[in-house]
């Protein structure tokens, strides 16, 4: 089954980077870099009529500086497992006000209407709940602190496992007085 979602694949310093590639293959078997999920899949649109919908959603959004300090545990019923999610507090409404802007029209049928939209990037997944809250309590203790930003929107077609990336989105550049 063919797909088509939203990510942003933020910039961070490359320790970070680093770090969190590490801990992510380690604890969340998640290859590759982190990424917010923006749009989940449930689009009828062709990749073009997305591409143009999401270009149209995005004009005039500016970047989005964000700085992830906490770590919180997050059941997932449909794969009965817990997440620990690295969550923005700096940029937490930005990116929320972004996701909303992207739901507004054509993609609206993409919202996730059974959970609460929550901006993070997943650092570990584990089928224990005691597991999973001493790794954010540690991750907390630590006062974990990554800045990050977001310049662009990737557009990605998944075909079940496959993910293909066929399209990206810039955000405007601040200007130098807003």
């Amino acid at each position: 089954m063919t797909s088509l979602e939203v990510v942003a694949a933020p910039v961070f310093e490359k320790a970070d980077l680093d770090w969190l590639m590490r801990r992510r293959e380690a604890q969340a078997q998640s290859l590759g870099p982190p990424h917010l999920t923006l749009v989940f899949p449930g689009s009828e649109l062709t990749p073009q009529e997305f591409a143009a919908e999401v270009k149209s959603r995005a004009a005039g959004v500016k970047r989005i500086r964000f700085h992830l300090r906490c770590a919180l545990v997050v059941p997932d019923r449909q794969v009965q497992a817990f997440h620990v999610f690295l969550v923005p507090e700096e940029g937490f409404a930005a990116i929320v006000r972004l996701h909303e802007r992207l739901h507004a029209g054509k993609l609206a049928a993409c919202l996730r209407s059974e959970m609460s939209y929550l901006p993070h990037v997943t650092i570990a997944s584990t089928h224990d709940l005691a597991e999973a809250r001493a790794i954010a309590a540690k991750l907390n203790a630590g006062e974990i602190s990554i800045a990050g930003r977001i310049d662009a929107l990737d557009l990605h077609r998944r075909d079940g496992d496959v993910v293909r990336h066929f399209g990206s989105v810039a955000l405007a550049k601040p200007r130098l007085f807003g």
